[in-house]
């Protein structure tokens, strides 16, 4: 059976700061429909309140003595009073019903789009959530397999009516199961350059790797696999020649979307081992004249235009694993 480790990947990152500005879209949609129909149920109590003050005043106008009209008219005066509460509770369910978000709540939430994928590793994040978060915004998939190379192709059809793509490597029929992939033993040396062991192992989970007995990653199994094939361990931050691309953003002192459009824009070189590994990025790129530039222009306040032009684009699209 498939993980959801893969699936997690896209999902993460269509929820990046786009996939937040798009909720906000659809949060102003919705808010539009709420509005109408507070509107609808504003004039529905206003008729309400008049036939019920019409009522009113044909009962206060009706003779004591003529009992049957009066108690008739008192009747329909009662049925209009309750019909004039339920339409006030509906107006007041509908005003509740999407609530405004402020200027102030929309920029905080944007910038929660970045630590999604934190928030989704965390240790305390319940697996639970997680699957609840794949069933609500993944509508359906199809899957097809192939032998050459083993792969398992599937469709994601998603809630909002987009669809995507993914393919998920399959071992292939014999091979040695108790055998860790070649794949992932280079994504562990990969990742060895800019990556501590713990980081490694959050990775591969995610990604929906397993070890050759099936088991998920910890720690003591991903040493084993660096000291079996003589992978050295990460050094520490400041003597790594290779870095992630939060590490570069720090270095930068501008934030990780920043680094997104740059590496898309190919204005900082950066290589990635396979689809949704973090990008790695070499320390001494950062003092690149280009790179330079963009940072200068960041931080003025101003935007580069083949940047700007193509952000909406390649944002979504280029890494869903940053450490």
């Amino acid at each position: 059976m498939i993980g959801v480790g893969a699936f997690a990947v896209e999902v993460l990152e269509a929820l990046q700061p786009l996939g937040v500005q798009a909720t906000f879209d659809a949060l102003d949609h919705s808010q539009n429909q709420t509005d109408e129909k507070r509107r609808v149920l504003e004039l529905a109590l206003q008729k309400a309140r008049y036939e019920a003050d019409r009522f009113e005043r044909q009962y206060q106008a009706t003779e004591p003595e003529n009992r049957l009209v009066a108690a008739e008219l008192e009747k329909r005066w009662n049925n209009s009073l309750s019909h004039v509460v339920e339409m006030e509770r509906r107006l007041e369910d509908v005003s509740a019903a999407v609530p405004l978000l402020t200027p102030g709540q929309r920029e905080h939430l944007l910038a929660l789009g970045e630590d999604l994928e934190r928030l989704w590793d965390h240790p305390r994040s319940p697996v639970t959530l997680k699957k609840r978060i794949l069933r609500t915004v993944l509508k359906e998939i199809v899957v097809d397999t192939a032998d050459d190379p083993p792969s398992v192709h599937l469709k994601l059809h998603w809630a909002g009516g987009s669809h995507t793509e993914l393919t998920v490597r399959k071992n292939k029929t014999g091979y040695h199961n108790h055998i860790n992939s070649e794949e992932v033993t280079e994504l562990i040396r990969e990742l060895a350059l800019v990556c501590e062991d713990s980081s490694i192992v959050s990775i591969l989970n995610r990604m929906g790797y397993r070890t050759g007995n099936g088991n998920t990653w910890n720690e003591k199994r991903v040493q084993h696999v660096r000291h079996t094939k003589g992978f050295p361990v990460c050094p520490p931050p400041e003597q790594r020649l290779w870095i992630t691309m939060q590490q570069a953003a720090d270095a930068l002192q501008v934030s990780s979307m920043v680094v997104r459009r740059l590496i898309a824009q190919k204005v900082l070189p950066a290589k990635q081992f396979i689809k949704f590994a973090p990008w790695v990025i070499e320390r001494l790129h950062l003092e690149l004249p280009a790179v330079r530039k963009a940072i200068r222009i960041v931080r003025t306040g101003r935007r580069s235009p083949s940047v700007a032009s193509n952000h909406a684009q390649n944002a979504l699209f280029i890494d869903a694993a940053e450490v």
